[in-house]
């Protein structure tokens, strides 16, 4: 019976308000919103009808239920506060791999100069002792 019942131009905005401030959802966590939020003004609606079938054409009636609702801002912020930190997986493995790999390298060429650096000492005090 639930699914007989038609959303007003009321609840439609009310969605569509939803919709917009949910942009920075992912896609299928702002479709799940929504259905959340259709769902929920259906069941109220299906409420309003079986204690007075004429409760559901009256916009005073789709009013408090939106209102019970809440404001489509704060929806759509909780929603946001429920999302898990979107760190990419392994992005702090890489960076970490990307600073040893460099300090590699410069301890690598550190050590390369300073070994071309005692030869050349070691054969200018070598040939300075022979003559």
């Amino acid at each position: 019976m639930t699914e007989d019942l038609r959303l007003d131009a009321m609840a439609e905005e009310y969605l569509s308000e939803i919709e917009r401030a949910a942009a920075a959802l992912p896609v299928n966590r702002r479709a799940e919103l929504l259905a959340d939020v259709r769902s929920h003004i259906v069941v109220a609606q299906a409420e309003a009808a079986s204690s007075s079938p004429a409760g559901i054409e009256d916009p005073a009636v789709m009013s408090q239920i939106l209102s019970k609702l809440g404001d489509p801002e704060a929806i759509v912020a909780a929603a946001l506060a429920d999302l898990p930190s979107e760190i990419p997986p392994n992005s702090t493995a890489r960076t970490a791999s990307r600073v040893l790999v460099k300090t590699a390298v410069i301890l690598l060429l550190i050590g390369g100069l300073l070994l071309i650096g005692w030869f050349v000492l070691y054969v200018l005090f070598r040939s300075g002792h022979a003559g």
